[in-house]
């Protein structure tokens, strides 16, 4: 079937809707770990993949008025750290944007951001509400285990962060520690890293196994969405699978505002890599064998045409163009960016 424009671009704006705006926040005033620049692009890809919109910011500035922080529907804390990164204004609107049902993702440091009072050597906290909103606040000396070893995290609940991950997920990490800091009450734990070995060679009671990611769903709406992995600039540049995680958490979060079809278990259908150079590869169960894939461009002219076989398809794309087009099969339905 072949689609006018005006109909595709129809499709599309009901497919994506008006394009959800994130805020990328990167400020410091403790250990900067430096990932700014490459946790940008990862997320910059993402947004293409998901058709949103994102800004950048290491300078707080958005947070001083409350119209500017309304535009946006998620801010990211990434990699953030110390207790002088918002004043108290901006520390005000913040809090309103949240009660407003702001949505928050916190990636690695941002639980060594606004240390609780609890994870601060009995001192008062600069800023409780937010280490009890992240959910966490990272142990202090030792804050993790040394180095970046490789360790084995288990999926704990059924949620759309991990639905695209193996369980067990083995992965190099920087693993922080919880029990002599602060974690929340109310997290809900999505992947849990094994028992790990600390910086002075034993299995201590804070090497036990412990949270990793986690969730919560507030009464007013509000999502957040916290993960400790993401300590060296690889998980942002090439660790697939950590892309996979915060691209299906950040979906998540929007709760269906993306063109990202997120199943609540395994998925039937998983289309990747996406943005694509050469080959797109479809995983899928055995039920849609036989069913056709057509790539569509801007025009909604079919462009590429396969059918599944089996549960893993390699369409080649060959002599395609740089650009967004549409993959439909099924009732499944992606946008899809190939680069050059």
């Amino acid at each position: 079937m072949r689609y006018s424009s005006t109909l595709l671009a129809s499709i599309i704006t009901l497919i994506v809707g008006a394009q959800p705006r994130i805020l990328h926040f990167t400020r410091t005033s403790g250990f900067d770990h430096q990932t700014r620049g490459v946790s940008l692009a990862m997320f910059q890809s993402i947004a293409s993949e998901l058709g949103l919109l994102v800004d950048d910011d290491a300078t707080s500035a958005p947070f001083s008025d409350s119209s500017t922080l309304a535009q946006y529907s998620v801010i990211v804390f990434s990699n953030t750290s110390g207790n002088a990164i918002l004043n108290a204004q901006q520390q005000a609107n913040f809090e309103a944007w949240v009660a407003n049902g702001g949505r928050v993702m916190g990636i690695h440091a941002a639980s060594d951001t606004y240390r609780h009072s609890t994870a601060n050597g009995g001192n008062t906290g600069a800023w409780d509400f937010y280490a009890e909103l992240i959910g966490a606040s990272v142990q202090e000396n030792p804050n993790h285990v040394s180095g970046t070893p490789q360790y084995s995290m288990q999926h704990m609940v059924t949620h759309a962060s991990t639905a695209n991950l193996p369980d067990p997920w083995v992965k190099n990490e920087e693993y922080y520690y919880w029990e002599g800091g602060y974690y929340g009450p109310n997290n809900v734990e999505v992947l849990r890293v094994e028992g790990t070995v600390g910086p002075n060679g034993q299995m201590n009671s804070y090497d036990a196994p412990r949270p990793m990611s986690w969730y919560r769903i507030e009464p007013n709406g509000s999502r957040v969405f916290y993960t400790a992995l993401g300590h060296d600039q690889s998980n942002y540049t090439s660790d697939v699978l950590y892309r996979t995680h915060i691209r299906d958490a950040l979906a998540w979060l929007l709760d269906g505002s993306t063109n990202l079809l997120i199943p609540s278990t395994k998925p039937e259908i998983h289309v990747f890599p996406n943005p694509a150079t050469d080959m797109l590869i479809i995983d899928t169960d055995d039920t849609w064998t036989g069913s056709s894939v057509h790539l569509m461009d801007a025009t909604g002219r079919t462009v590429l045409q396969a059918t599944i076989s089996g549960q893993r398809t390699t369409v080649p794309l060959n002599g395609l163009a740089h650009g967004t087009y549409m993959l439909r099969t099924k009732d499944f339905v992606l946008l899809v960016q190939i680069i050059r």
